[in-house]
């Protein structure tokens, strides 16, 4: 059987962790809109909003392998868990570019509302679990990095309209 890895990172963020949880899920149709230079598109099918355990959501995004050039890729995922008490979203990745190197992949979503830490209002914490293809497939910190500029350009935005 194959050895399971992760990697997590987290963020602390300005703001609400309620606004990012609901981009994130009720309003998941309106990241492009808020992370334009990382998400070209989402689809939620067969054609809801709102995603929902066993929802099926296409990403359209861009990630950054070599270098400063963008690369377009897709992942279509499942949405296999949500917790909206605990802000918390899991995606297990069906197919897509993730699925050329890794034979499983899962990314776990967590926001957590702080107390005031400065400025900050939220911690937002992502993990990947994952399978390699073989043993020379490289740890994917490359999307940990796309999931850090998406953190940061989702919140700078959000922070436009608070």
């Amino acid at each position: 059987m194959a050895e399971i890895h992760k990697l997590e990172v987290e963020y602390k963020v300005k703001c609400s962790a309620d606004k990012f949880y609901a981009l994130m899920t009720r309003d998941i149709h309106k990241l492009p809109k808020y992370a334009p230079k990382t998400i070209h598109n989402i689809q939620v099918l067969p054609g809801h909003c709102e995603v929902g355990v066993g929802s099926i959501v296409v990403w359209d995004y861009v990630q950054r392998v070599q270098g400063d050039k963008p690369t377009a890729v897709m992942a279509k995922v499942k949405i296999t868990a949500m917790d909206h008490t605990n802000l918390s979203l899991t995606n297990t990745v069906l197919e897509g570019d993730l699925r050329n190197c890794y034979t499983s992949f899962a990314i776990n979503l967590a926001i957590t509302p702080i107390q005031r830490d400065g400025n900050y209002k939220s911690l937002v914490k992502w993990s990947v679990q994952y399978q390699k293809a073989n043993k020379d497939v490289p740890d994917p910190t490359y999307f940990m990095k796309v999931l850090e500029v998406f953190t940061k350009e989702l919140e700078a935005n959000l922070l436009k309209e608070e």
